[in-house]
């Protein structure tokens, strides 16, 4: 496969609004999905429907996003809502030797440690707060975006909550009840926006 851009792919979230087809909360990238072991174990843990449906916007294993989906995250955060963007280009990232460590420590909304799988090591810009590090570097963020937040995952949870990982599992579940009671009610508006203040990650190696 092709590698593909952090610019590519956060770049895309910048597009004209369109109207959302994907199902309550969760919404399938379709083919910019390049994890469906992720969109999988989202769709596990979200099949009861318990989720807010109007507040709350799960975008698993993402890698290129479509003019579709792009502008469903970005009219969701600009109504108010909050997303959680689950990236997975850490498929693509470049390996080099160093020590290994398993877990990535989450330490926002609850604290957990999650198994890695391909994080990124992100780099905040300024307002950005860390909710995860892996070895010590950030890898996963929140950020403030219009009247919504954004919550970036650069190591995605989708396949710990396929096996069915008990960690992974409280943690989706704080983070998608803190997004459903922490975001206003998104009403349908559509409009065009300034883009998003790019979220770039260093270069990321490891074995």
């Amino acid at each position: 496969m092709l590698p593909i851009s952090r610019r590519t792919f956060l770049g895309a979230a910048t597009l004209s609004l369109t109207r959302s087809t994907g199902p309550g909360p969760l919404l399938d990238p379709g083919s910019g999905c390049i994890l469906r072991e992720s969109l999988a174990g989202f769709r596990a843990v979200m099949a009861d429907g318990h989720i807010g449906l109007a507040t709350a916007l799960v975008v698993p294993g993402a890698g290129v996003l479509n003019q579709r989906c792009s502008g469903a995250i970005q009219g969701h955060l600009m109504r108010g809502g909050s997303v959680l963007l689950e990236s997975a280009l850490g498929l693509y990232a470049q390996r080099i030797d160093s020590p290994y460590f398993p877990y990535v420590d989450f330490i926002w909304p609850v604290r957990a440690r999650i198994r890695e799988f391909c994080p990124l090591d992100l780099a905040p810009a300024p307002g950005d707060a860390v909710i995860a590090t892996f070895g010590g570097k950030p890898a996963a963020l929140r950020r403030e975006v219009g009247r919504g937040t954004l919550i970036l995952l650069g190591s995605p949870v989708g396949p710990a909550l396929l096996s069915a990982d008990p960690d992974a599992r409280r943690w989706v579940a704080g983070v998608l009840r803190w997004m459903h009671t922490h975001s206003e009610n998104p009403i349908c508006s559509f409009q065009r926006v300034n883009p998003m203040k790019s979220i770039s990650r260093k270069p990321t190696t490891r074995s």
